[in-house]
């Protein structure tokens, strides 16, 4: 041998390099410098032979074959796999003893394992296979395989998997290849590829699956959902003989605790020790870190115990399982002592635990602490990853704290989540400033955006209106290899629908359409966006799409679509497409059609909810008792109790009497009908009518009939079958009693709310003095309006209009005067209707400059005229009998468009004919008669009267010239309009008009109400609500209603219904004003 290792070693310690050598006269041969380089292989001394073979290039000295063959080994050995795959593609290597094959399948192999570089060995792969006639081994293309499917890259993995089945190499998958690429899929998400590989795998016969193939299916089922499988597997494993374990049984175990199912966790833990299978460290902490995430931080801690005294020492992953598991609960303080256990351990922290807790104080909000254990991090050398920021960064976000956060997260290189969880917060807080921010640093970073980024990028973008920013964004995703998921379409077409951008949102929908995404949310989102545009009709065809495609149907969304074509085409419309649905299924239909009465009924379209219950009725669908109580309810608010009962007889017969709602219907339909009865029905049924309420809706009903005693003993008897009544519905029913004329019951009602510790505002108070006044108990009105102050209410605007009409009503225009003026000091700006009562007073005596006064008043204060106003000046010129300055009056605001009512084209009429002026009598009852308020209000009275049209009757009277018997046959419509008329009383007023009160030295009745100090709160805003129902507004007035011998509520109730066209409401207010009058005489 020419080298030994003593003579080599003397050579390298007394030489510096070959050239020194060969300058020296040293003529190596070939031979030996083979035999030299393949010493330092055989001692390991790779670099060496690197160096020694540089320094032969550098000399020109050409190693043959074998020299190539041992450098080659040397690269190969030494890691340097780009040197050593650039010399052997340039090289023709020929070596027996270390074949050339065996160089490739190194270099592939150190390009896949050691490098993790298997993208570049599958190259290498291809290029032997291609150009060098080279068939690396089966174990090669299978570690490439494996370090694909490891790194997820699936399709490159089935790539050489397909090279592997190629006719030219024909290697067979063995069970190594199989788990791994099952495990691969199972790791990019796509379990059921992984299912489909393996049932391919094994119908091909080529597969004979061992307990490392089956523990990866396994892994495949159970992130599939589909763990009860599992079992159907176990039985097969014990056909072929292949027996479980303790991974095996981890795997399943991690499938129950995924699905919580804590008993079959249990019982397969006892399955495994009842085989003999013994646990392992592994599966301790696998089942430690399942009840961790499950929140059962006992059961963990009990199998912690139980590790130990098996006699297997907890890792650092069963600890951070433990901590973790305290940190969901909240329990910190406890987490804390076991991470400080960790330490006196001596177990070295790590990241991770110190993330746990990080994550755990974040989500409490607890950043102090937090930012110690950062410092804590520090001191032990620990450099906290992007991770670790990254849930720092998305506890403040939660918090509102985003800028803290943004300024947190330049302390770390940025990643995307860390760029998504800031936009996410920004678009919570509704921060466009930290929106745009944020974006800048994501473009100068020039981060890879995943699906999640876009998503929420493009979500933050909607917020600043960046709607080209969007789009790009949108149709930019190929470019970044990114596939918009269900969440980007639904993104955008719920963002561009909002913003009413509909046709960019169908775009965008119809993308979705053509992919195979299944996603409800996307159709909920276009249904809604297309009904906010009123386009129900697309609407409606998607809805019908998406129950095509077998998605789950909304019910939110349906009656969103229904509210729409109730809006846009009615409830016609609505009913069709209820009546298209019926292909869903009978119990989809049936819930729809439940909706759809509900709906109905809401909208006041009762009798089309009506014909959908009889539909359902005929085919036998099941009427819900929603649907029952909608339908009674409506016909009940309606006034339609005879209507209602085949269906309530239907309600009892399919729910029984047992239904506490069924008995609370009846009861209340009873109570419709005669109160006593609804007292009798609930003792027959002592034994449920403790749970029976009466809806307060009833009152109103009651009151709305003008069954005021109804409501008023219903309150009193059935205290215990009523809800909780409040201020505003005992002051209904105050209210409707002093305008049925019960005052007395009403003061009763408000002793009554005293002692059940209601504390009545004004709106009450206004129903009673409203009530005094109409009954003419004036002193009694001003005693109470006195006492007002003493329970510390304010009077309203309304107390003070209230006095004022009923003062001018009684001809005491001195008192109304004063009440006026007072009403003036306290700041209340009085509206129209409250000069009209003056007016209409003043007008009845002819005054007609304290007329003027007051209309000067109201323009100064810009308040308009109306009908009233006029017909009252005019009334006024009349009883002065200056008929020139009436017509001149009338003229005036004919000019703009004011004319007066019915009472003052009368009081002119009447002047003119008196003053022997026909002709002009006759054009001013021509304009009466074309004047459309009063030409609807003489229909009003045709209406009521048998006879031929008195309208046309007194227009051939106008057209034939006989003024005289026009204005008989208007004398008496006047006297069935207005049998107490105001024009007839002035001769009344004259001995009234100069009488003052003294409010404060009354004598009265009212001594025998004890009114008491109630002190209240008084609530202006149930005072204006509840102020409505004694006041109608016209035009900015407030009109004071009374009944019975109230004649001017009547007459400018009538006026102001036949001004709106509303001509039905108009009709019965006739025959309640007749009904009342005829009462009253």
């Amino acid at each position: 041998m020419l080298f030994d290792r003593r003579s080599c070693s003397s050579f390298f310690s007394s030489t510096s390099s070959l050239q020194t050598l060969l300058k020296s006269g040293f003529s190596p041969t070939l031979n030996s410098i083979n035999r030299f380089i393949l010493f330092l292989f055989r001692v390991q001394k790779f670099d060496l032979i690197v160096h020694f073979f540089s320094q032969l290039n550098s000399n020109k000295i050409e190693g043959n074959h074998r020299t190539q063959s041992i450098f080659t080994w040397a690269l190969l050995k030494s890691h340097k796999f780009e040197e050593a795959e650039q010399f052997m593609k340039t090289h023709t290597i020929r070596s027996t003893k270390f074949p050339v094959n065996r160089m490739w399948d190194t270099l592939i192999q150190g390009l896949s394992i050691t490098q993790e570089d298997p993208e570049r060995a599958f190259v290498v792969l291809q290029d032997c296979l291609r150009n060098r006639d080279v068939v690396p081994s089966s174990y090669t293309f299978c570690s490439i395989i494996h370090k694909l499917s490891f790194q997820g890259n699936m399709g490159k993995a089935i790539e050489v998997l397909e090279l592997m089945a190629d006719d030219k190499v024909k290697y067979p998958f063995d069970n190594f290849v199989c788990s791994s690429v099952i495990s691969g899929f199972c790791k990019i998400g796509k379990p059921e590829l992984a299912l489909g590989f393996f049932e391919n795998a094994a119908i091909s016969g080529a597969l004979q699956p061992n307990i490392v193939t089956y523990t990866a299916l396994v892994s495949a089922l159970c992130k599939l959902g589909r763990v009860d499988e599992v079992c159907d597997l176990v039985c097969r494993m014990e056909k072929e003989g292949v027996a479980l374990d303790v991974v095996f049984y981890s795997e399943w175990v991690c499938g129950y605790i995924e699905e919580k199912f804590l008993v079959e966790v249990l019982r397969k833990m006892r399955e495994m020790v009842d085989r003999g299978i013994v646990h392992d460290t592994i599966s301790y902490t696998i089942l430690i870190d399942g009840f961790s995430k499950l929140g059962d931080v006992e059961k963990a801690i009990s199998f912690l115990a139980k590790m130990l005294k098996d006699g297997h020492e907890p890792n650092k992953v069963t600890y951070t399982a433990i901590m973790s598991a305290y940190c969901k609960k909240g329990k910190l303080e406890e987490a804390l002592t076991v991470f400080k256990s960790i330490q006196d351990l001596r177990i070295e922290v790590d990241e991770f635990m110190f993330a746990t807790l990080i994550d755990g104080f974040s989500q409490r909000g607890d950043f102090d602490h937090v930012y110690h254990l950062f410092d804590e991090m520090e001191k032990k050398g620990i450099s906290p990853s992007v991770v670790t920021y990254n849930t720092v960064i998305n506890g403040l976000c939660k918090f509102g704290r985003t800028s803290e956060a943004d300024e947190f997260s330049k302390s770390v290189s940025a990643d995307v989540i860390t760029y998504s969880t800031l936009l996410h917060g920004y678009a919570e807080e509704e921060s466009i400033p930290g929106i745009m921010q944020t974006k800048k640093r994501l473009e100068e970073a020039q981060i890879t955006m995943d699906v999640v980024m876009c998503n929420v990028l493009i979500k933050a973008l909607f917020m600043v209106g960046a709607f080209e920013d969007i789009y790009a964004l949108y149709r930019g995703m190929p470019e970044m290899d990114l596939v918009a998921d269900s969440i980007t379409f639904c993104t955008m077409i719920d963002g561009y629908s909002k913003v009413g951008r509909i046709d960019e949102a169908l775009e965008i929908f119809d993308d979705f359409r053509k992919t195979s995404i299944s996603s409800p949310a996307c159709y909920n989102s276009i249904i809604n966006g297309l009904c906010r545009k009123g386009m129900v009709e697309m609407a409606t065809e998607a809805f019908v799409e998406l129950d095509d495609k077998g998605l789950v149907l909304d019910n939110g969304i349906y009656k969103m679509l229904m509210q729409s074509i109730f809006k846009e085409k009615g409830a016609k419309e609505a009913l069709d497409l209820v009546y298209r649905m019926e292909a869903l299924g009978p119990d989809k239909y049936t819930t729809i059609c439940n909706d759809s009465i509900w709906l109905l009924c809401k909208k006041g379209f009762v009798e089309d909810a009506y014909h959908l219950f009889i539909m359902m009725r005929k085919k036998g669908s099941t009427v819900t008792s929603k649907s029952y109580l909608s339908i009674l309810r409506r016909h009940f608010s309606d006034r339609k109790t005879e209507q209602s009962l085949p269906i309530l007889n239907s309600f009892i017969k399919e729910y029984g009497l047992v239904e506490p709602r069924v008995v609370k219907i009846i009861a209340q339909y009873l109570c419709l009908k005669d109160v006593d009865c609804a007292f009798w029905f609930l003792e027959k049924t002592m034994d449920n009518s403790s749970a029976v309420t009466f809806p307060v809706s009833v009152l109103k009903v009651l009151i709305k009939e003008g069954r005021a005693l109804d409501a008023y003993k219903l309150v009193k008897e059935a205290q215990d079958n009523l809800p909780a009544l409040d201020v505003v519905d005992y002051s209904a029913v105050v209210d409707g009693l002093c305008k049925s004329g019960y005052v007395n019951k009403a003061l009763d009602l408000c002793i009554f709310a005293e002692k059940k510790g209601i504390i009545l505002n004004i709106v009450s108070y206004n129903s009673i003095i409203n009530g005094l006044c109409h009954e003419g108990r004036l002193i009694e009105a001003f005693r109470l309006f006195d006492s007002l102050e003493r329970i510390d209410l304010t009077p309203s605007e309304i107390t003070y209009a209230t006095l004022v009409y009923a003062l001018c009503r009684e001809g005491y225009l001195l008192d109304a005067n004063y009440v006026f003026k007072k009403m003036l000091l306290k700041g209340f700006e009085p509206k129209l209707q409250v000069y009209n009562s003056l007016l209409d007073g003043i007008s009845k005596i002819g005054q007609l400059d304290e007329v003027f006064k007051l209309l000067n008043d109201m323009e100064t204060k810009f308040i308009e005229p109306d009908c009233f106003t006029v017909s009252a000046v005019i009334n006024c010129y009349c009883q002065k009998g200056d008929l020139e300055g009436a017509l001149a009056f009338f003229c005036k605001f004919k000019s703009k468009d004011i004319l007066p009512d019915f009472l003052g084209f009368l009081y002119l009429i009447r002047g003119l004919c008196a003053k022997g002026r026909m002709e002009e009598a006759r054009s001013i009852l021509r304009e009466m008669l074309q004047f459309k308020p009063v030409a609807e209000l003489i229909n009003i009275v045709d209406s009521e009267v048998e006879t031929e049209s008195i309208s046309d009757f007194l227009v051939f009277l106008c057209e034939q010239g006989r003024i005289q018997e026009a204005m008989t046959v208007l004398n008496e419509i006047a006297s069935m309009l207005y049998p107490v008329r105001r024009l007839s009383k002035s001769s009344q007023l004259t001995h009234k008009q100069q009488k003052n009160y003294e409010w404060k030295e009354f004598g009265s009745d009212f001594k025998n109400y004890e009114w008491k100090e109630f002190g209240s709160d008084l609530d202006v805003k149930s005072c204006d609500a509840g102020d409505v129902s004694n006041v109608s507004t016209n035009k900015g007035s407030y009109v004071t209603r009374f009944r019975l011998h109230d004649f001017d509520f009547y007459y400018s109730g009538i006026v102001a219904l036949c001004s709106k066209g509303e001509m039905q409401k108009a009709r019965e207010l006739v025959k309640e004003m007749l009904s009342d009058l005829t009462k009253g005489s």
